[in-house]
């Protein structure tokens, strides 16, 4: 006989509690869906919208939505999930960064140069990127192209771009803001306000401001280095025209205003004489040895602190040194549809006024203290017509370029820009103006269902005007140059197969090249060849590359490359008391694989992954002197340029019902033994290091609330991301730290 009691809990509880049961379980997926940064990004890698899966570009992108899920603080944070790319500031992010795809970069501390991975802003190329980073905040997203772009941007992208898109008006109004305190007494504030002002009109305003108390400190005077007051603003009208039209005015800017990074000040020797015994290489990164004689201050009890403490650092110059940088800009981007086409124009103007102070030798007695400072202007307009037939999807436009700088080195540093001249040992001012235009298309083909030909081509014309008045200088064969003009054409392009088996498949095989500008050098021009300038550099590129999903939900990104540049422009410091320059050092060749993971393991369980793979290596018969010894440039590796790098972000959802839901995020990200200097020198000579990072946050059920608290760096890695040995004839040099272990708690407020 069956009980009464069972067939109850059976036939009558069991019905009641499945809904309930279904509904927790709903809830907690949709929770971890809410939390969840594996989505579906679409990109405009080839100037129109399209899902990151079917672009056949090795391309990585992160939402707006995903950054702020992961943390990061920056858009250039994203650098550390992206396989095969470097981040490196050599004078602190604000001031100088610089990005490096698949081991080409710039190394170089002129503002004169623009870098081989270009950043873009809202589809606005930013000839110096200085001061970008204060901006990047509110974005839709961030999009990493690897590899030569030689058609569709063009602008000197012979290593690849980074494009940063921030989010735009909103038919709904929309408002959101955070807060954090960290390490340093760090506060940022940032916050939004979007919405309809009127019928057809939409309005977005975003800022965010970062102030804290500097995370070194000045062994000499116990004052803070690298404390940070920045301001960035961005403000957007957007207006329907007509049924088809739209015009997005864009008005965005920023003020920094920080003490300059402190150095890690090495010496060589094993005791200050320059006739004295090389030291060891450790010892010299752990600054327990000593500069040449003329250099008294400069010991390891006090200038030469090297890798002890990256936190306490010398600098002896009266007073501190400073950094500020004012940027302005605005643009105009109308879009129009028409029957078989769409047109696009993008009319932008960027300003940059930026002032900087280091002092390069950390002792007492001022002698290698420089200040640099740059006014700029720049002035971009591109058209670009969209369209498509049954078969064809094409795109073509024209684009123009101008840029205008002033530029001015003194050293050593002055209180006052136009006082105590009878102080100087060298003054010069530079001016260089650029003006570049280019035609472009690219058209897609299908072939049939599964093939699709993509062929495009861009042509360009680039002209620059230098001139240089130098003085006081102890440069003795130092001149005054009037006028000088250099003039480049390239003819770039692509062409490509797409292969399309499945629905979830691409697999691509190309061929693309690349151009980047020649120029001039615009600080310690110490001759008249010294001015001469420099031959464009180019680069040509295979790559095979294939997008699918496994398993229905894995998604797997592979792609390898092969890649000569002819021509590769590099900087030689050849002493303080000799200069430096930019070169062309040679020929490189690379070779490399990078593959990207997503995978939902379960509906709380997730990890985004990635690694690179690569291999460079210079032909050339140029020799780089650095302290007295020579070093042959050819079989070199490319700085910056780790053989092996791998990222991994792991995230975990815990639902608590009613009560929202935790998250759990550590990544990593590791990169492989390599130089930070072209030199390839020993003292340049970086181990393998990883950094690890960790947060847990609570989310609100309705997600309109989190806090977050976060620790970087997490086991207090200690690395340099620049480093520069200054040439033949000295016996010290420096380098810059990465940052230590910071934390923090943040608040997240939206609605």
């Amino acid at each position: 006989m069956t009980s009464p009691f069972k067939t109850g809990i059976s036939s009558i509880a069991r019905p009641r509690l499945l809904p309930l049961v279904i509904a927790l379980a709903s809830a907690t997926a949709a929770q971890a869906d809410q939390q969840s940064v594996i989505e579906e990004v679409t990109v405009t890698a080839q100037k129109r919208q399209q899902s990151m899966q079917d672009v056949s570009v090795a391309v990585s992108a992160f939402s707006g939505d995903a950054i702020e899920k992961m943390g990061f603080e920056e858009g250039l944070d994203i650098t550390q999930q992206v396989p095969n790319m470097n981040f490196f500031a050599i004078f602190g992010e604000a001031s100088s960064p610089s990005v490096s795809l698949r081991g080409i970069s710039l190394v170089n501390f002129s503002d004169s140069w623009e870098s081989p991975v270009a950043i873009y802003v809202d589809d606005v190329y930013r000839g110096n990127p200085a001061g970008s980073a204060i901006q990047l905040f509110d974005l839709e997203r961030v999009e990493v192209l690897r590899g030569p772009q030689g058609t569709l941007y063009g602008r000197n992208t012979t290593g690849g771009l980074v494009h940063y898109v921030s989010r735009k008006p909103t038919d709904d109004f929309e408002a959101s803001a955070s807060a954090s305190y960290g390490s340093y007494s760090e506060r940022i504030v940032e916050g939004m306000v979007s919405g309809p002002i009127s019928d057809g009109v939409r309005g977005r305003v975003a800022v965010k401001s970062t102030v804290n108390d500097g995370w070194q400190t000045n062994t000499f005077n116990g004052e803070k280095l690298n404390d940070t007051d920045s301001f960035g603003y961005r403000t957007q009208l957007e207006f329907d025209l007509a049924d088809s039209g739209s015009l997005l005015l864009n008005v965005h800017g920023s003020e920094a205003d920080q003490s300059t990074v402190g150095f890690a000040h090495m010496g060589y020797k094993e005791a200050p004489d320059p006739d004295a015994a090389t030291c060891s290489v450790p010892d010299i990164q752990s600054g327990k040895c000593y500069a040449s004689s003329g250099f008294e201050g400069m010991s390891g009890e006090d200038a030469v602190n090297g890798k002890y403490d990256p936190e306490h650092v010398a600098s002896g110059a009266t007073g501190g040194l400073g950094t500020t940088i004012d940027t302005f800009g605005s643009s105009a981007t109308l879009n129009w549809d028409f029957e078989n086409f769409s047109l696009t124009s993008i009319t932008a103007y960027e300003e940059l006024d930026k002032f900087m102070q280091d002092d390069g030798d950390g002792t007492p007695v001022v002698y290698f203290d420089e200040q640099y400072s740059v006014d700029a202007e720049q002035y971009t307009q591109e058209i670009r017509l969209n369209g498509s037939t049954d078969n064809v999807t094409w795109v073509t436009g024209f684009y123009y370029y101008k840029d205008d700088r002033g530029l001015f080195t003194e050293a050593p540093t002055t209180a006052d820009w136009g006082e105590n001249e009878e102080d100087l040992w060298h003054r010069e001012r530079v001016t260089l103006d650029s003006t570049s235009w280019a035609l472009f298309g690219q058209t897609e083909y299908d072939l049939n269902p599964e093939l699709t030909l993509v062929t495009g081509l861009r042509y360009t014309e680039e002209d620059r005007d230098f001139s240089q008045d130098v003085g006081p200088s102890f440069y003795t064969e130092a001149v005054d140059v009037p006028h000088h003009n250099l003039s480049d054409s390239a003819t770039t392009g692509r062409i490509g197969l797409d292969w399309r088996p499945d629905e979830i498949t691409l697999a691509y095989a190309s061929f693309s090249t690349g151009f980047k500008s020649g120029g001039y050098s615009g600080s310690y021009n110490r001759n008249l060849e010294a001015t001469l300038p420099v031959d464009a550099e180019t680069i040509s590129n295979f790559e095979l590359g294939v997008k699918t999903t496994l398993a229905d939900r894995f998604r797997v990104n592979a792609a390898a490359f092969r890649y000569t540049v002819e021509g590769f422009q590099a900087q030689r410091f050849i002493s303080v008391e000799g200069g430096s320059e930019i070169v062309n050092a040679g020929d490189v060749t690379g070779t490399g694989a990078e593959v990207e993971i997503t995978a939902p393991f379960t509906e709380s369980f997730e990890i985004i992954g990635g690694a690179g793979w690569l291999d460079t290596e210079f032909d050339s018969q140029l020799n780089f002197g650095v302290a007295g010894d020579d070093y042959l440039l050819d079989g070199n590796e490319l700085p910056s340029a780790p053989g092996l790098t791998w990222n991994l972000v792991a995230r975990y959802y815990q639902s608590l019902e009613e009560a929202g839901e935790l998250v759990f995020q550590m990544d990593y990200t590791w990169q492989d033994d390599h130089y930070l200097q072209v030199e390839n020198d020993p003292y340049s000579h970086h181990d393998a290091y990883g950094l690890a990072n960790a947060s847990v946050s609570w989310h609100s059920p309705s997600d309109s609330y989190s806090i977050e608290g976060f620790v970087r760096n997490l086991a207090d890695e200690e690395y340099f991301t620049y480093q520069n040995t200054l040439g033949n004839d000295n016996h010290w040099g420096y380098g810059v730290w990465g940052q230590p272990r910071t934390t923090g708690l943040r608040f997240n407020w939206k609605m």
